[in-house]
């Protein structure tokens, strides 16, 4: 508003100058009058010398309908005019002052922030309501038409003066006039444009309508929806504007580029250049992964000679190790650097990668890692940075041996001599890779009498298919003593992007590699829950090697530890499930329990079976045989459960039509449906003897499997002592219970079952199965169905011991004042009337 006053002000004072000379102009000159009067003496005299005689005149006088002249009207009238807008642009921009100083001041009386807040919110949305930015923006357009008035009369003024100087005046307002309705339209056309005017707006919002009215012109005619035009044709200008500048395209990408080149130029000290190099990771790296938008703008930052940005911040991390800092400033700038380089690493030419790898900054990272009082959480980015530097050096290289490995298969491969072939440059590579990369390379490949096209070959390609591995590896076992993942250890991975399939080479880097993690994580934080050496482990079971034709699949011993040791299930099902080839673990633990000799491999590799399989994780079908094979010579607390499990597993995901005598399975279905011979009396039951009849077809019904399964878990932990009881019995039950309904069970399975059952409530060492074995067993159909008729227990001595035994143990919970009415009472003394029901 001051501007505003300021520029009114002069300019009424100029044009006050103009309008003292043009008002004249309105009214007669009395100057003509006595230029009239001189002119009648004149024609009077010369008529008397001529001797006639001359009429008197009537008195002079001015006509009275005469005015001023259409250019002196129209002169003084837009002047006024223009005079009369500025006066009153003055008045308005005067107001506005006084209106914010009094917004300002009411918002500002009170102390309290909370009222302060309120007012100001008050008087703020007054202000919007009442459309005070409507009148502020007024000002500057009436000044613009008042000055536009004022060259308009300015030409009016000059016609009747000289026309000469009248046609120069109208040329320079045609000029003006015109250059500003350019700069009124640029800004439509052009978004980025600096020019506008108080018309611009007004402009803007008209072109809008009309374009909006095309688009409903051409929706009617289509027939279409047009939502995404019609969208645009609404749209302010701020909001094109903010659209143009933020859509991808070249341009934005372009602008983009020119100002950070100038901002990286522009930042001469490192002080200055901190800031931008902490911005570099959060702008190439988002919550959801790489943001490729950018990377052609950095990688020309990177590789530019007007910006090296690579070697810039190399060289800021070298200044860590200046001295000059404090340890604090020290620490931020390394870190800052670290992530830096991570995100760039994939940009940097080969001179910055050789920098890194091979001058200062290699030696101060080898300081640091061989330092057991370096700093974690600096390792914790190194580490990531560092890998990353070697991966893409190993790149680099990579070109460099296939280029040599090109030349020598065009040779003849098949010659032991030397030849005319220049082997030199080959050995260069291999001696300089060997001393100078940094990388790991077997020095066993690299013998001197091999010195032939074909073990060049095979050395080059070895290199070629191990080094990344070992690099991975190397990254893995860094990690392990760190208090957290690496830095960005998920996206780290996924830009050296190695595939699962680990070579047989470094098969052994890849076990101790495991060896080491596992370790680590049982020694230092063996918990409930998952933490983030899980995580280590998880990945390093990607690399499980897939099955070679020419070798068995071997199970590592700290895989059997970590399954075993491993407190927290969640973890290592998460572990467990990462594999790519689940059914190749389930062949190595098959080949394990076929060659260990020693008991205490064979109840590890049990247990860790176990393990696996109480987490629902199944092996194939042609492998249960094999395990049910070695089973059967095996005396462990894992074996009952194991083969029980294995054959729940069996019953619920295969079919049970079929026999092979050859299948330890399927004899065992076989003989669970086969014809039973009486063998012995004991306490008057008939012991069932189960004999395989190859001619016997399973199918004498489907429900007998699992109640015979059922039967053999609990009879093996009924006839159990303490120190051998069955492994996990209680989790053990859960899993084998019968889970579908069961149909017609034959009579002397029913009797085994029972005989079972009541051993189990009879032995000491099975109090903690006596609630499972009621509320989650085949008892439970027979609660199930009120109308036995339909139950599987129909057998009248199989009946009567069950009630028997449950009978006792209802007894036994009321001597012992255990509530009749809990969960596992109800569910006894339904059983019971159901049972006595039906055998009244």
């Amino acid at each position: 508003m001051e501007g505003m006053l300021i520029f009114a002000g002069l300019f009424s004072a100029v044009l006050t100058a103009f309008l003292i000379e043009s008002y004249k102009t309105l009214n007669p000159d009395p100057e003509d009058l006595t230029v009239l009067l001189l002119a009648r003496i004149s024609e009077q005299i010369v008529a008397s010398a001529n001797g006639s005689a001359s009429a008197i005149p009537f008195p002079l006088k001015f006509d009275d309908d005469a005015g001023p002249t259409p250019a002196a009207f129209a002169c003084n009238a837009l002047w006024f005019l223009s005079l009369g807008l500025s006066l009153t642009c003055a008045l308005i921009a005067t107001l506005v002052e006084q209106w914010a100083r009094e917004f300002l001041h009411r918002t500002d009386i009170h102390s309290a922030p909370l009222i302060r807040a309120r007012v100001f919110s008050f008087l703020y949305y007054g202000l919007r309501r009442f459309n005070m930015h409507a009148i502020v923006d007024v000002i500057p357009l009436l000044l613009h038409l008042a000055l536009l008035l004022f060259f308009s009369g300015l030409v009016a003024f000059l016609i009747p003066v000289n026309t000469a100087i009248a046609i120069i005046a109208a040329a320079m307002l045609f000029i003006v006039a015109s250059a500003y309705s350019i700069l009124t339209v640029f800004p439509l056309r052009y978004l980025d444009s600096p020019y506008r005017t108080p018309l611009t707006g007004a402009f803007w919002n008209l072109h809008q309508y009309f374009k909006m009215k095309w688009h409903h012109r051409k929706r009617v005619q289509e027939h279409t929806e047009i939502a995404v035009e019609l969208g645009l044709a609404k749209e302010t200008m701020i909001v094109a504007l903010t659209r143009a500048a933020t859509e991808i395209s070249e341009k934005r990408k372009s602008r983009d580029l020119e100002a950070l080149t100038w901002t990286v130029k522009a930042l001469a000290d490192d002080t200055e250049l901190e800031p931008f190099v902490d911005a570099i990771p959060d702008i190439l790296w988002g919550s959801k992964g790489r943001r490729e938008a950018y990377y052609d703008v950095f990688r020309t930052l990177v590789n530019s000679p007007q910006t090296t940005l690579g070697a810039r911040i190399i060289a800021l991390y070298q200044s860590c190790e200046s001295g000059l800092l404090s340890p604090a400033t020290s620490k931020r700038r390394q870190i800052i650097c670290l992530k830096a380089i991570w995100s760039i690493v994939r940009f940097l030419p080969p001179l910055d990668l050789f920098q890194l790898s091979m001058g200062n900054c290699a030696e101060q990272w080898k300081s640091v890692t061989s330092d057991r009082d370096a700093d974690l959480e600096i390792l914790e980015f190194g580490h990531s940075m560092w890998v990353l530097v070697r991966w893409r050096m190993f790149e680099n290289d990579r070109l460099l041996l296939n280029e040599q490995i090109k030349y020598l298969e065009g040779r003849d491969s098949t010659s032991r001599s030397l030849g005319p072939v220049d082997l030199n440059p080959a050995l260069v590579l291999i001696n300089y890779l060997d001393l100078h990369a940094s990388y790991r390379i077997d020095k066993r490949f690299f013998a001197q009498w091999e010195r032939t096209i074909p073990a060049l070959v095979n050395n080059m390609s070895h290199i070629l298919e191990t080094t990344p591995y070992l690099i991975l590896f190397d990254y893995f076992r860094s990690a392990v003593a760190l208090h957290t993942l690496p830095y960005s250890f998920h996206s780290t991975l996924e830009l050296i992007g190695l595939p699962k399939v680990t070579p047989a080479a470094v098969r052994y880097d890849l076990d101790r590699t495991f060896t080491v993690a596992v370790q680590c994580l049982l020694e230092t934080s063996n918990t409930t829950e998952p933490g983030w050496r899980d995580t280590l482990v998880k990945e390093l079971l990607r690399y499980w090697p897939q099955q070679d034709p020419s070798h068995r699949i071997t199970l590592r011993p700290d895989l059997l530890r970590y399954l075993n040791d491993r407190t927290s299930n969640k973890a290592v099902l998460d572990a467990i499930t990462a594999l790519a080839h689940e059914a190749q673990l389930w062949e190595a633990f098959a080949n394990h329990l076929e060659t260990v000799n020693t008991a205490l491999d064979q109840q590890s590799t049990l247990t860790a079976m176990w393990r696996l399989l109480s987490f629902g994780l199944s092996p194939p079908s042609s492998l249960i045989s094999r395990f049910l094979d070695v089973c059967l010579d095996l005396d462990f607390p894992s074996v009952p459960t194991v083969v029980a499990t294995l054959k729940a597993d069996y019953l619920r995901f295969n079919s049970l039509c079929v026999t092979d005598p050859a299948n330890s399975m399927h004899r065992w279905l076989a003989a669970t449906t086969a014809p039973p011979t009486a063998d012995a009396e004991r306490e008057g039951i008939n012991a069932v003897v189960n004999n395989f009849s190859r001619d016997h077809p399973i199918g004498i019904t489907e429900s007998d499997p699992h109640v015979v399964l059922y039967t053999e878990f609990i009879e093996a932990c009924a006839r159990s002592a303490e120190f051998v009881f069955p492994h996990e019995a209680a989790r053990t039950l859960q899993l084998i219970s019968p889970h579908v309904p069961l149909s017609q069970v034959h009579k002397t399975n029913q009797i085994r079952f029972a005989a079972a059952f009541r051993d189990l409530f009879g032995s000491p060492f099975c109090a903690d199965l006596r609630t499972l074995a009621i509320e989650d067993s085949p008892i439970t159909f027979v609660c199930g169905n009120v109308n036995l008729a339909c139950g599987w227990l129909d057998d009248p001595t199989a009946r009567e011991i069950i009630i028997a035994t449950l009978t006792q143990y209802a007894e036994e919970m009321a001597y012992s004042a255990v509530q009749y009415e809990t969960s596992v009472s109800v569910r006894v003394r339904a059983i019971l009337e159901n049972l006595n029901r039906d055998t009244e």
